[in-house]
Formats: structure tokens, sequence, C-alpha cells
């Protein structure tokens, strides 16, 4: 061997150790313990989503042989006030490093270093604010309520007139939804993953039927995100009130009628016993979704291979969430029918003056908000030809055997 080939044999060798070493460093990092808090974003009383919260953290540990743990926090949390280089870790711990330089190893750990905890309610705008900010890590909960402050995030669950739960995952994973949403979240520091689905929500609860436009005029209704709006169209009155606490206000006369969640969840709320007539569909949200809202630095921190586990982890509660509601919705309708509600669907003429208020509504805030346009184009463009397919097969096949119910 020449002197020249002896030296490049030296060399490559010193190349490869160089980096079998740093893989090494990086797979240890990998395998350090990595401990969340995740904060629960809906009313602890819907045990069904909080139970699909708990599945979503306990897959996390299984899958990542326990290195990655995460905290489920209920009701009222403790955030912490402020984070700065240098302030004490919190009980949570600091957030290791996955291979990354030294600087985006300060910004994570910073993410998790609080000077002192204050007690809040688990608002969206406020686990919006928190997961951005690095006062937590974590956050399971709805996205399209915050709409007002981030508009193209109405888009996060079916939207008004918008896509049923099948049409609505098809848009996110091809036609655009999960970059819109992406893009909308970073300008506050989040990332979101799909991580609950509950299909097309109930219309709500009302003191009387709902024969026309006319009947909800002045109607005073609990109704949160971008329904709202369209309810205020139709000259209804949309109250901001917590889901926990609507049976309360029907009871105390706060409000006459509440949008409903599905038969599952608003049996939970007691609803039923306040008001008489449940209406279907509500027109509002094709589709209810809930979201794992995570820091983006956290996110772009985390290993390929933990980001994988998430990810997966939270596709698989996504789907198996929906399943759940699917398989419990009959039996939940049953029992409210038995209790004496009187199930009634909303007439054409209703959903023919709920569709034109949804366009106005968003065509006004397409007008004014770019990416709630670009989000807005993409969903219907995607819907134009969901319409077309979806009665071929899908609904004909549906709609037999709502009417046969099975039977020859």
């Amino acid at each position: 061997m020449t002197d020249l080939a002896r030296r490049r044999f030296l060399a490559a060798g010193g190349l490869i150790a160089a980096s079998a070493t740093l893989h090494g460093t990086r797979s240890a990092r990998a395998r350090e313990p990595l401990k969340l808090r995740m904060a629960y974003g809906l009313p602890r009383i819907l045990t069904t989503p909080y139970e699909a919260a708990e599945r979503f953290a306990a897959d996390i540990a299984e899958a990542s042989e326990g290195t990655v743990a995460i905290t489920l926090t209920d009701g009222r949390i403790r955030l912490p006030a402020g984070a700065s280089e240098g302030s004490e870790t919190d009980a949570a711990g600091n957030v290791p490093q996955d291979g990354q330089e030294d600087g985006e190893e300060d910004a994570l750990e910073s993410s998790t270093r609080a000077i002192e905890a204050m007690t809040v309610a688990p608002t969206p705008q406020v686990l919006l604010d928190a997961v951005g900010s690095g006062r937590i890590d974590m956050a399971y909960m709805p996205l399209d309520s915050l709409y007002e402050r981030e508009p193209a995030l109405a888009f996060a669950g079916g939207a008004p007139f918008g896509l049923n739960a099948r049409q609505h995952q098809a848009w996110w994973e091809q036609g655009g939804g999960r970059e819109s949403i992406d893009e909308a979240l970073a300008r506050h520091g989040c990332i979101a993953l799909p991580c609950g689905g509950a299909g097309t929500p109930m219309g709500g609860f009302y003191p009387r039927e709902i024969t026309g436009p006319d009947d909800l005029a002045g109607l005073r209704i609990r109704i949160d995100g971008i329904g709202g709006q369209v309810l205020r169209e139709l000259g209804a009155q949309p109250q901001a009130i917590p889901a926990e606490d609507t049976a309360r206000a029907l009871r105390e006369g706060e409000i006459e009628a509440a949008c409903g969640f599905g038969p599952v969840d608003d049996e939970m709320l007691d609803i039923h016993t306040m008001a008489r007539f449940y209406h279907a569909p509500a027109f509002w949200q094709g589709a209810a979704s809930f979201h794992a809202v995570i820091n983006l630095q956290l996110w772009q921190a985390l290993s390929p291979a933990r980001r994988a586990i998430m990810t997966m982890a939270a596709q698989a509660t996504h789907q198996r969430l929906l399943a759940r509601y699917d398989y419990r919705a009959a039996p939940a309708l049953r029992r409210l029918v038995i209790s004496g509600i009187e199930l009634r669907y909303f007439p054409q003429e209703v959903m023919q003056a709920g569709l034109a208020a949804a366009t106005r509504v968003h065509d006004d805030l397409a007008r004014r908000d770019a990416l709630y346009e670009r989000a807005y184009r993409s969903m219907l463009a995607y819907r134009t030809d969901a319409l077309l397919w979806w009665p071929v097969a899908e609904l004909s096949f549906d709609s037999f055997m709502a009417r046969s119910r099975g039977e020859p």
C-alpha cells in the first residue's frame, strides 16, 4: 500500500469512527427520558374524549418503551407564569433534546422552566398561548373554537356546511388541510396532530320545535366557534357559555337552547332534562375533531423516531375515538328518547337558510384573511368532488340500509 493510499485509508477510518460516535450519541439522547405535560382542554365530565387522551399518552409510553411520559392534567391547571434562562426547573422536569444544536437545546429546555405558577381555567385561548409560549408542553383540545383568534382554525373541524368525518380526513391528508392548519398554528408557536374524531354533532336542544328560520330569531343559544356566527346571521343570539355550565344556564333562564355535541356527550352534560326538542344535524359543523396541540420548538427538537411515535399514536387515537362514538351513539340516543326528548330534523327551509348564512360568513372571512381564503378554497374544491362521488356508492348504500333497517 502506498503512503497516499495508507493516509486515505486512515482518514476514512477516522470519519467512520467519528460518524459512529455521533450516531451513538444521538441514539443515546433519543433514549433519554422525556417528561411532558398535556392539559385537557375539554370539560372533565366528558369522559369519552378524556379516556382517548389517556390512551394517547399510554400508547406513546408503550411505543417508546417508557422513555416518553406524558402527564395529563384536567380541570383547572397550574401554568408557569413565565420562562427564562437560568430559572429553576418545574415539576415536570427539563425536556431533553434529541440530537439538536445547543441553541435548540436551550430553547427546548426553556419550555418547561418556570419562575412561578398561576392557576387558570383551561380555555382554548389560554391553552393556545400556554403551549405556544412553552409554559406547558401540550394540550388536548378542539381548535375550531379559536377561529376568532385565528380564522383558518375554523377548518380544523368540519366547518359550516363543510365536510363529514371521512371527507374531512381526506381533505386533511390529501387536499391541503394539514398545511393550512400547520401554517395557522405556526403563527402561535404550535403544531397539532388530529387526535380524535366524533362525527357530525347534533343540532342541539330547543324549548320548541324549529319549523322555520323565523323560529331562530332572538333565540338565546349556547354555542361556540364559527357556528355561533352562522346562527347570528340567522337572527339567533349566541351565548359563549362553558359546555359544563349548559344545564345550569338553561335551568336559570340564562339561555333558551343549547347546541349539541352528540348523544354520548349530551347525555353526560344532562342538557336533555332542561329542553325537550332535540334537533339534527349541526349544519354549522360537519365533523367534530380534537387535536393534540404541541409546542412547535419542542416538536422540532424531538428525534424523528419520537415524532413518528407521537404521530402514529395520534392517528390510532383519532380512529379509535370515532369508532367509539359511532358505537355508543345509538344506545345513548335511545336512552334520551326514552327519557322524554323528541327527536326532530331541521326542515329544508332552515337548512337552505343556514347554507346561505354560512356562505356569507365564509366569504366575509375569506375577504379579510388570506390564509382563511386558501383553506376555504381548498375545502370547496374537494367538497365539489366529494359531493359528486358520495351519493354514488356511500350515500345510496347508507340510504337503503337506513330505510330498510337491514330487513328484507
